[in-house]
């Protein structure tokens, strides 16, 4: 081989060799992908990450199935990002958004709701009455087994204060609601959880976040009255105790008047009154008919409906007919037939006293006729109607 074929052999052989030390220089000059290695505290609400220098965290998201995508700016300083109270039974996608020295960067972390699924308690509400206490209630998951045993936990909205239902109501042994009489320590937006436990399976859990004004159910007007005349009535009530701290402007109420006799739903028509109109109501109605009122209350904000007062009738043909108004009557009507019947009684004695009756003229002639006429035939003697001098009497009747 000559000269020129050993320069080209060489040639072949080192320029690959120059090329991927080429490209190895290249490469090591690149940074990494950094690994941020997120967290997420369920309790606190809070994304959190390793701080890198190579990496600026500009974003955090969090991907919700009911109210969608929410994002968060980083807290100062802090390789952190909390994220306001939100149910996370559904499962939750979070992302954070670094921007590196190849440009935008996403890690993702999906949180999930581990267990199987519908062993979670279904139908759960949760109710204040009056203020005084909270009532919350849940169904057993249609997939949980036998065994399942729930628990139930409110926290605030902060996640520093946590307490376990104190009251439990159960069915067939398996914890169904909660029972809270002590509202002091309850947030204006608190953390509601139901988790279980079982032998057999894993139970998902549960939780919601409500406020007070969505868990208000409150009571029904009380005091109410009607002023009715023939063409109009006024209606008015007053507000229970435990609403008395609550401005008017946050009330509305609604009123279902009906009439007597009148089908269920048929021409009765639901009144929405503000409660700032001075707890009144003014309308027409039939002079000949009855009528029952029910009022209920809600929050002007949320209306969630409480329970419907008592039903109070009043118009003309009610108060004829009621049993006071028919005692009334019998009793006028005994009084006055008695004042009468007395009235006609005296009256007869003092005619009586003033016109006694005129005594008969007796007569003895009509008295005596019958037995002067009777004769006895066995007295008379074969003699007589022989005697010589006979003298006869002729008696003449006038009958007038």
């Amino acid at each position: 081989m000559g000269p020129l074929g050993m320069a080209l052999l060489f040639s072949v052989l080192l320029t690959p060799t120059g090329l991927l030390a080429q490209g190895h220089q290249g490469l090591s000059t690149q940074e990494p992908v950094p690994r941020l290695h997120v967290t997420f505290d369920p309790r606190e609400m809070t994304l959190a990450w390793d701080c890198r220098e190579n990496a600026t965290v500009v974003k955090c998201l969090m991907s919700h199935r009911e109210e969608g995508q929410i994002s968060m700016k980083p807290i100062d300083k802090q390789c952190s990002c909390t994220f306001e109270l939100r149910s996370l039974h559904r499962g939750v996608v979070l992302t954070v958004e670094a921007n590196t020295s190849q440009g935008l960067f996403e890690q993702e972390l999906l949180y999930d709701n581990p267990g199987e699924n519908g062993t979670a308690a279904e139908n759960f509400s949760c109710f204040i009455y009056d203020e005084d206490f909270m009532n919350c209630t849940w169904a057993k998951g249609r997939a949980a087994p036998d065994d399942v045993q729930y628990f139930f936990y409110i926290r605030d909205s902060e996640g520093k204060k946590e307490r376990e239902c104190p009251h439990y109501l159960e069915h067939s042994g398996t914890h169904v609601g909660c029972l809270v009489e002590d509202l002091s320590e309850l947030a204006f937006h608190s953390y509601f959880l139901v988790n279980g436990t079982s032998r057999r399976v894993g139970i998902q859990f549960f939780d919601s976040v409500l406020s007070r004004h969505k868990m208000n159910m409150y009571s029904p007007p009380t005091n109410i009255t009607t002023n009715c005349n023939h063409s109009h009535c006024l209606l008015e009530w007053q507000r229970p105790r435990a609403q008395q701290n609550v401005p008017a402007s946050e009330l509305m109420y609604e009123v279902d008047i009906r009439q007597k006799g009148s089908k269920d739903g048929s021409s009765n028509k639901l009144i929405s009154i503000p409660g700032n109109s001075g707890n009144k109501h003014n309308f027409p109605i039939n002079p000949r008919a009855s009528y029952t009122v029910q009022i209920r209350t809600a929050n002007s904000r949320i209306l969630h409906w409480g329970p419907w007062s008592e039903p109070v009738k009043f118009g003309f043909e009610e108060q004829e007919s009621s049993p006071t108004y028919v005692y009334v009557l019998v009793v006028l009507g005994t009084l006055l037939g008695a004042l009468v019947i007395g009235f006609l009684f005296k009256r007869f004695l003092l005619t009586h006293n003033l016109f006694p009756p005129i005594p008969k003229i007796k007569d003895k002639l009509n008295d005596n006729q019958q037995t002067n006429l009777q004769v006895s035939w066995d007295q008379l003697t074969s003699d007589a109607g022989k005697a010589e001098n006979e003298d006869v009497l002729t008696v003449v009747e006038e009958v007038v």
